[in-house]
């Protein structure tokens, strides 16, 4: 999950096609310095992408919230989309619309998920507030930092805290937990994860809105991450605490097997 090594990609800028170093498309990158800009991250399955509605809702919402232009109609965004896809190899894929002043740019690499990830990952907290947390803003250096860092350190993700050391989200995912046989998840102050949602959405489980404190990890049974890319992942540990058993729980396994459904149900 670190960053990828250098190659060239070929994107759609503003509907035509440009070559890009993997590096100048990697967040962090000048492309990506930009206050007022936008991304999205979506996987696809069998050449066709997953929830893309509620990205593109996302993403055309923010750019009305930041003032920040689209010039595309849906329509034309989601045919380019196809275009991209079609054109590479890979059935499943990582593909990423990024939205700055004066450009659009759709591309996307080989999704390659690590599936050693579903054995249960580690994490950090860090405390960041996000400066906007309901957007997917380029404008995010830090969660940035807080990502390279915990890879630095064999961490799939950083959990950023708020100023009362209470549990917001991961860098890259949205968090939920389990306690007394109960799912819970922050209810403010949050990115609305297009992940998160579908859970919320159709969880078979009732979900409760609440507040984690960074020192109640070691009373969880369980607790888990939410991405696009990923889906579903099971966190083992949260610094130096073992979350439950030291595996996955089974809610948490059975959330899995529903996601992997709802993923097909979009082919």
């Amino acid at each position: 999950m670190g960053k990828l090594r250098s190659q060239m990609i070929n994107a759609l800028v503003n509907g035509h096609w440009k070559l890009y170093d993997t590096e100048q498309l990697q967040p962090g990158s000048d492309l990506f310095d930009f206050e007022t800009g936008l991304y999205e991250t979506f996987r696809t399955l069998k050449h066709k992408p997953i929830f893309l509605k509620p990205h593109l809702d996302r993403l055309f919402d923010s750019a009305k919230q930041i003032g920040l232009e689209i010039f595309f109609t849906r329509e034309e965004i989601e045919d380019m989309i196809e275009e991209v896809i079609d054109q590479f190899n890979e059935p499943d894929q990582r593909a990423r619309i990024l939205l700055v002043p004066q450009k659009l740019i759709i591309y996307t690499t080989a999704l390659n998920l690590d599936l050693k990830i579903y054995k249960g990952v580690f994490t950090k907290t860090v405390p960041i507030l996000r400066k906007n947390p309901h957007i997917k803003t380029t404008d995010h250096k830090d969660c940035l930092n807080a990502y390279y860092n915990a890879q630095k350190n064999n961490c799939f993700d950083a959990i950023l805290l708020d100023g009362d050391s209470k549990v917001l989200e991961g860098s890259r995912s949205n968090v939920f937990w389990v306690e007394n046989k109960s799912l819970f998840t922050r209810k403010a102050d949050v990115l609305p994860g297009v992940t998160r949602q579908t859970i919320l959405y159709n969880s078979p489980f009732p979900i409760k809105f609440s507040n984690l404190n960074v020192f109640d990890f070691e009373r969880l049974d369980e607790l888990f991450l939410t991405n696009s890319g990923s889906g579903i992942i099971p966190v083992i540990k949260v610094n130096s605490l073992k979350i439950g058993k030291g595996k996955p729980g089974p809610l948490t396994c059975e959330l899995m097997k529903l996601y992997e459904t709802w993923m097909s149900n979009e082919i």
